[in-house]
């Protein structure tokens, strides 16, 4: 269950007074050291810059979104992998709290992000991102754990993962995307806080991480009745306690079962239109991402002039999958992941050999590919063989478009295989760039 109507509070904190800023807030942990590091999923992390002391995604060649409220200033870098793009102008969403800055045309983002069309943003399980903390002291009522006040900050960039809900129109600010703090929820179920603003909310469309929300807003303030000092906190359970809405002080029942908090995010698919006009049609549309392109969204300039790094062959996570076949299956090449991609549904992971029988027993391969049109300049050869020495590229392939970057791909080897004949199957992928 959630509040009805609660009153939201902005997410940025007053950075002239030094006090400390919390951020996203996890219901099953306090280490303050949990998911500061890629979740390894291409969920969205990759996309995320940081912006002063909030978070900014690049939507275009010189454009990226984030938060109206927290201001910023002309001049200011967004730090996208260790690398500044000095901000040039902003224009704001008319009607939102969404902020477009532009960036120095000297210097394009080698990549961005994609935006959600909205077609999947309701009932998504989605990835949220913001800048790091504790979650603080514990909430309690009447002896019951209700949640946590917030805690300091050390102004890391997190993630955790929460279900949108709901989505809540024609707002004084726009169109927002509801999550609520459940209790029990998913795994790394979280809630925001304080700091978090710009943070981007990450769906799963078309089979890529689409930016669905920026970050805005929490419920609250809360207080003990009958006038009890109000605070603010991350509740899984406000029920015993009073929310404010815009005009007085609302009473929660105390039941059985627990009614949550929420956060809220502005939503991207209602500005689209405006976005199309304002920055370009390159918000509609994926971003051509080559080698190097791919490259700059998870190494910094230094790592990019270290071949043991970023080179083709070098594999700095260490699951000896190399850099090449991280672009090429999806895979992220800083997080150590021997995943192997589902057969008939997967989008990433390590190619899946299996014997298949259809009249007679033949091996086949299946893999995510990128697409001719995509600009990763890739030549994929599958190849069989009977003997591990002699290695054709034989078979019948059949192909599942994903979306325009990536397509599902299964070759059915040409030979039947029986109790004297042995096949085997490798896959070999070649930059032609």
């Amino acid at each position: 269950m959630k509040l009805p109507g609660c009153r939201a509070i902005g997410l940025a904190c007053v950075l002239a007074l030094a006090a400390p800023c919390e951020a996203i807030v996890f219901l099953d942990t306090s280490d303050p050291t949990h998911n500061t590091t890629t979740p390894g999923d291409n969920s969205g992390w990759q996309y995320e810059g940081e912006f002063g002391y909030f978070l900014g995604v690049p939507i275009a060649p010189y454009y990226f979104i984030t938060a109206k409220h927290f201001g910023g200033a002309v001049g200011e870098p967004l730090n996208f992998h260790g690398d500044p793009y000095t901000t040039i102008g902003f224009q704001d969403v008319a009607g939102t709290d969404l902020r477009v800055w532009e960036v120095q045309h000297t210097k394009p983002f080698p990549t961005y992000a994609p935006v959600s069309s909205g077609a999947s943003d309701i009932g998504a399980a989605a990835s949220v991102f913001g800048r790091g903390a504790q979650r603080g002291d514990a909430f309690l009522l009447s002896g019951v754990l209700k949640g946590w006040v917030p805690g300091t900050s050390n102004y890391l960039k997190r993630w955790g993962k929460n279900v949108v809900s709901l989505a809540i129109p024609n707002t004084a600010l726009g169109d927002f995307l509801q999550c609520d703090f459940d209790n029990p929820g998913m795994n790394d179920e979280c809630h925001l806080s304080v700091g978090d603003s710009g943070g981007g909310l990450f769906v799963l469309e078309n089979g890529l991480w689409r930016l669905a929300g920026v970050n805005y807003a929490v419920d609250g303030p809360f207080r003990v009745p009958p006038a009890g000092t109000p605070f603010n906190a991350a509740l899984f359970d406000c029920g015993g306690l009073e929310y404010q809405d815009e005009t007085s002080w609302i009473a929660v029942p105390d039941g059985d079962q627990n009614i949550g908090s929420s956060f809220y995010c502005s939503r991207i698919s209602s500005s689209l239109a405006w976005l199309t006009i304002h920055v370009g049609p390159e918000v509609n549309s994926l971003a051509p991402e080559s080698f190097a392109a791919w490259e700059k969204l998870y190494f910094t300039p230094a790592e990019m002039g270290n071949p043991m790094i970023s080179g083709n062959l070098a594999d700095p996570d260490g699951d000896g999958i190399s850099n090449l076949l991280e672009f090429s299956l999806n895979l992220d090449p800083t997080f150590n992941e021997l995943a192997i991609m589902t057969s008939g549904t997967g989008l990433r992971g390590l190619p899946v050999a299996r014997l298949e029988t259809n009249g007679s027993e033949r091996l086949t391969i299946e893999f995510a590919r990128r697409t001719i049109g995509s600009g990763a300049a890739l030549v994929y050869i599958p190849e069989f063989s009977s003997d591990l020495s002699d290695w054709q590229a034989v078979g019948t392939e059949a192909v599942t478009g994903i979306n325009s970057r990536w397509e599902r791909v299964k070759i059915t080897d040409s030979i039947t295989t029986n109790e004297s004949t042995k096949r085997f199957v490798r896959l070999r992928v070649v930059r032609s760039e």
